[in-house]
C-alpha cells in the first residue's frame, strides 16, 4: 500500500516513467527479529539481485525506527519463552535505491529479518503467528513518500507525495502490545502519525460525511 503515481495519457506516463529514475521513495516495513542486534541503527544492503536471468546492482538502506521483543511467558519444549522468537519485531524505514522486483523484500531476507506477512520471501510459521495473534493480514510494507523532481518535458516543479499508513496496519501497531513500539517509531518519523485527507471536489470532496449526515 501507499503512495501511487498514474498519469492520464500515454506522453506523461512515459515521462513520468524516466522521472521516477531519479526519484526517492521511503518505505515503511515491519520486520520479523530485533533488528538492532545485528545492525545497530542502520544499514545498507548491496547485494545484486536476479532479474529476468540478469543479476542487477541493487542497493537498499534500512533504518531502525523502534523494535520490541516478545513478552508472552508460555514456555515451549526447550524451555524458551516460544513469543521470544515469534513476537519480536522491529519497524523500519527503507530506501531502495534502485527498482528491482520486491528488492526490498528480497533485501530484508538477506538481513535474516524477513518482512512479516511476505508468503514468498518470508517466514510462514511466523507469519500465521502474526495474523492469528496480532491481526496482521497483509504485507507489511507501505510506500510513506515519493518524491520527484522536475521533468523535462512536463509544465511542473516535481512532486512531493506523502502517504498516511493503511487502516490494515494501523490496526495492528495502534494494539496495546505494540503500542510503545509505534510511538518510538512515531518520535523518529513523524509522517507515521498523519492521517488521511480527502481533497477532491465535487460531491466527494474534503468534510463529504459531514455534508451527508446533515442534509
Amino acid at each position: 500500500s501507499g503512495a501511487i503515481l498514474f498519469a492520464f495519457d500515454s506522453k506523461t506516463c512515459g515521462k513520468l516513467h524516466e522521472g521516477l529514475s531519479n526519484s526517492t521513495k521511503e518505505y515503511v516495513a515491519l520486520l520479523r527479529g530485533d533488528f538492532s542486534l545485528n545492525y545497530g541503527r542502520e544499514t545498507t544492503v548491496d547485494k545484486p539481485l536476479l532479474v529476468k536471468g540478469v543479476m542487477k546492482e541493487s542497493r537498499t538502506k534500512f533504518t531502525l525506527l523502534a523494535s520490541m521483543s516478545g513478552n508472552n511467558n508460555r514456555l515451549g519444549s526447550s524451555g524458551m519463552q516460544l513469543s521470544d522468537s515469534l513476537a519480536a519485531c522491529s519497524l523500519v524505514l527503507c530506501e531502495p535505491k534502485t527498482g528491482r522486483t520486491h528488492q526490498i523484500r528480497r533485501h530484508a531476507q538477506y538481513l535474516s529479518h524477513p518482512l512479516l506477512g511476505d508468503t514468498q520471501h518470508g517466514d510462514t510459521k511466523v507469519n500465521r503467528w502474526w495474523r492469528e495473534n496480532r491481526g496482521l493480514n497483509r504485507l507489511a510494507l507501505h510506500c510513506i513518500s515519493l518524491n520527484l523532481p522536475p521533468i523535462e518535458g512536463l509544465e511542473d516543479e516535481g512532486a512531493h507525495c506523502v502517504a498516511p499508513l493503511s487502516p490494515e496496519l494501523l490496526s495492528v501497531l495502534k494494539r496495546d502490545d505494540m503500542a510503545s513500539l509505534f510511538e518510538q517509531a512515531i518520535e523518529r518519523e513523524p509522517k507515521l502519525a498523519l492521517e488521511p485527507i480527502d481533497v477532491r471536489g465535487g460531491s466527494y470532496g474534503r468534510n463529504f460525511r459531514s455534508k451527508l449526515s446533515t442534509s
